[in-house]
């Protein structure tokens, strides 16, 4: 007894399957990659021609030209604190925690010096061992 077998055409078939991990993964990638920034308020950094990098999760400490200020620990986006008496109970819950948790101040070019001072000396009241300035390097002709 002989069987015969129905020859099928062949049919193009794209497998699918593996589409969802496939864009599962790119976004895994894409969210890795990206660079948060935890402080966005505008201004316009005084001009250095050395720069250095500083460290993630350092604690921001903005200052804006009409002399406010917004504060993040590190992990979260900057919020206004009320004044400088809202701003010296921040620095201090940090530094309660880890006094070599470093610290950024980002400080608008038209800042009046006299009230970085006032927060470099907070800071060093605190004992926080980690300050950095923040500056926009000038790039060399």
């Amino acid at each position: 007894m002989h069987i015969r077998h129905r020859e099928r055409p062949l049919q193009a078939v794209i497998p699918t399957a593996s589409m969802a991990d496939i864009a599962f993964l790119l976004v895994i990638f894409f969210m890795v990659t990206t660079a948060y920034s935890l402080d966005r308020t505008p201004m316009e950094l005084p001009h250095t021609e050395e720069q250095q990098q500083t460290a993630k999760g350092a604690a921001i400490i903005a200052v804006t030209e009409d002399g406010s200020f917004r504060f993040s620990a590190g992990e979260e986006d900057t919020a206004s604190v009320d004044g400088m008496p809202g701003l010296i109970e921040a620095i201090r819950r940090v530094t309660a925690a880890n006094r070599v948790h470093p610290f950024v101040i980002k400080a608008d070019r038209r800042v009046k010096y006299r009230v970085i001072d006032d927060v470099l000396e907070q800071l060093r009241l605190a004992g926080a061992e980690n300050v950095a300035l923040l500056s926009r390097g000038e790039t060399q002709p």
